[in-house]
């Protein structure tokens, strides 16, 4: 794990005061939000910065199942998912792991993350 909690200027890092979404829910070692660029997801984001989920703490997952129960309402079909790395698309390099709901009837139902950003991205 990394000994550094806090990378200056990272959007992530909370002691940074840049977060612009509103922190839905915390545990003790992550905290909850809407995705400010898609409504309706989530990301989970660990409160020490960390670039790859190698760098976190084994018990990290139990915020997350914590921290899952918050979504309201908790949708019954969701996807998780990491971006890790720049030709992963990972843009903020603080790990977030997105949370997306999914419904029966969306057009990209029951095709699996990657059919639902290429949707969405079709139709920006």
């Amino acid at each position: 794990m990394l000994s550094n909690p806090t990378i200056a200027g990272c959007p992530f890092c909370r002691s940074n005061n840049l977060l612009k979404s509103r922190i839905l829910a915390e545990s003790q070692a992550a905290y909850l939000t809407e995705n400010m660029h898609f409504p309706g997801d989530y990301l989970i984001i660990p409160n020490t910065h960390a670039e790859s989920p190698m760098e976190l703490a084994d018990t990290w997952w139990q915020d997350v199942k914590e921290l899952l129960q918050h979504i309201s309402p908790y949708p019954t079909d969701y996807n998780l998912a990491f971006n890790v790395g720049r030709a992963a698309g990972q843009t903020v390099k603080h790990l977030h792991l997105w949370v997306v709901p999914r419904v029966a009837d969306e057009p990209a139902s029951g095709k699996g993350l990657a059919t639902l950003i290429q949707f969405r991205n079709e139709h920006e």
